[in-house]
């Protein structure tokens, strides 16, 4: 029996451990923490003041026959097959799954720490989530910036998915004739991907939020109440929800070259095994893949990583499916894959419908149960299917 260790404890580790045949894999989890949490759920607790209760014990997630160790991994050594604890334990494996996560680095900007402390964010515990509410239930007045610290985000539409919410606050408090709302991101539009943008960037229009692109944040004069880019603009603010730069996971790895200058671990994008050595696969987060590090990614690399770790055919197309609150009741998905740019998809109530039932069934999904109707859905979704139907539209009649 091969004996397979997931070194993680979020979505895509938790399904792996699930779905692999206990015939053929003897399966470990290893996590640093004892809970697991629905990390999309923090938005809700930051912007609309939803309830905490967004966490579930990890063990009670696995079943019995998988074994679950609540450890922080320090040392990987990949030509070795061994993983070192912080306690000093040592466990061994036939292969290995590196699910290990990004976390928040706000140290990377000078003062974002501190404003991250002082207003909170919506990217790492519920208490901080619970902060970002406290500081706008008390607001009255004034410059709200909400921003992307770094390139790198774990789920992408979050930035903008704060600032509209705060606008629809600010909206329903009847606080917006006295206020002024900014977004800030590194890239040249308000959403990366072209196709989204085009749904996007009108709609930020049409809500009076200020835009400001090509804003590399490189420090916080927390003194003056200002956010000062690379290339030398100024945000003055009262209120500032700054989404910040992300990394990986502080593991040890040997060879040290798996790990690019992010602490991501280089992946190959179509077999998610580790560049340069045996046994070991990436998924999720934790992984440099060029798509969106969300939930639903790792959840799609997991199903290609059992297959493979079963012998059958696997390969991942980089599809990602990513649901985006536009505010007001309603959403759209982030589609694409790596041969379809992201599409343009319209924005409807059943789209945020999809999204607020994705919180309820999440539980369950982890277990595999509702993959069938899952898969039926990615496949009348697909982005090649839905840029076809696109550009059957756009086509002038004969």
């Amino acid at each position: 029996m091969k004996r397979v260790l997931v070194i993680g404890g979020g979505s895509g580790a938790t399904f792996l451990a699930n779905t692999l045949d206990r015939r053929q894999f003897e399966t470990t989890v290893v996590s640093a923490s004892a809970l697991h949490m629905f990390q999309p759920g923090l938005l809700y607790v930051a912007f609309k003041n939803a309830p905490a209760r967004i966490t579930r014990e990890q063990r009670r997630l696995l079943p019995r026959h998988v074994r679950f160790e609540q450890q922080e991994v320090t040392d990987v050594n990949l030509r070795e097959h061994r993983v070192r604890t912080q306690a000093g334990r040592e466990l061994t494996y036939d292969e290995v799954v590196l699910a290990t996560g990004v976390r928040t680095d706000a140290a990377r900007i000078p003062g974002l720490a501190e404003l991250n402390a002082q207003f909170g964010d919506y990217h790492s515990t519920v208490a901080q989530a619970q902060k970002v509410w406290r500081h706008l239930a008390d607001f009255q007045g004034g410059t709200i910036v909400v921003g992307q610290g770094g390139p790198i985000c774990k789920c992408p539409p979050s930035p903008l998915e704060g600032a509209l919410l705060v606008e629809q606050y600010l909206r329903e408090r009847g606080l917006k004739s006295r206020s002024k709302l900014v977004f800030f991101t590194p890239y040249p539009r308000p959403y990366a991907a072209e196709g989204i943008n085009e749904v996007v960037a009108p709609i930020m229009q049409e809500r009076g939020i200020e835009v400001h692109t090509f804003f590399d944040l490189d420090r916080v004069d927390a003194a003056n109440r200002t956010l000062l880019s690379i290339e030398g603009e100024r945000i003055p603010y009262d209120l500032a929800f700054i989404v910040p730069p992300f990394a990986g996971a502080p593991i040890t790895y040997e060879p040290a070259e798996v790990l690019d200058e992010d602490r991501l671990i280089i992946t190959d994008k179509f077999s998610l095994r580790v560049k340069s050595v045996d046994s070991a696969f990436a998924i999720g987060d934790a992984t440099d893949l060029p798509t969106s590090k969300a939930g639903v990614g790792a959840h799609l690399e997991a199903k290609v990583v059992a297959r493979a770790l079963a012998g059958q055919p696997a390969r991942f197309d980089g599809r990602t499916h990513c649901p985006m609150d536009l505010a007001y009741g309603k959403g759209t998905f982030v589609i694409g894959s790596y041969t379809a740019p992201t599409v343009k998809y319209a924005p409807s109530r059943l789209n945020h419908w999809m999204k607020a039932a994705m919180a309820r069934i999440y539980w369950i999904s982890l277990r595999g149960w509702l993959d069938p109707i899952f898969d039926a859905y990615f496949r009348f979704t697909a982005p090649e299917k839905l840029a076809a139907k696109q550009t059957h539209r756009l086509r002038p009649a004969a």
